[in-house]
């Protein structure tokens, strides 16, 4: 039950933080000027891909820890665990080939070198980011569930 709750407070912090991101910090920022948005942007980039692996792969892991046997969790709840699962890898698959690679470049800009597609890589990180916030919180609310179906 420990590890339960455990997997469901990381992973909906994590939701909680990337909702933040998609519906208030980036449309925020987007309406700042060059100035403020590149440096606050980059130092975001640069923040978040030093944290998330580490947060995206401890959820995950925690979540995987619920589909052993020790855990005696109820086959319904099993399956909304191991579906919660599934999406939680796809997601980190699709960080590693959508928005890392982004990332990895928005962390280096700076006003001198700012690329001049820089605003389509940003809609793109932002799509994507998207994208994956809600699959977490589909992941996250099946989590929940499959903790009630205990």
């Amino acid at each position: 039950m420990v590890i339960h709750l455990l997997a469901v407070v990381v992973l909906g912090l994590m939701c909680g933080s990337e909702l933040n991101v998609a519906v208030f910090a980036h449309p925020a920022l987007n309406r700042q000027s060059l100035e403020v948005h590149i440096p606050v942007r980059s130092y975001f980039a640069l923040l978040f891909g030093r944290v998330m692996p580490f947060w995206m792969a401890g959820s995950t892991l925690l979540n995987l820890i619920l589909l052993l046997r020790f855990e005696h969790l109820t086959p319904p709840a099993w399956r909304l665990a191991a579906m919660a699962c599934a999406i939680q890898i796809g997601a980190v698959l699709f960080s590693v080939a959508g928005p890392v690679p982004i990332n990895n470049r928005v962390k280096t800009w700076t006003m001198q070198s700012l690329p001049v597609d820089w605003k389509a890589q940003e809609h793109r990180w932002d799509l994507y980011h998207w994208l994956r916030t809600c699959g977490l919180i589909v992941a996250f609310a099946m989590l929940v569930i499959s903790m009630a179906s205990r």
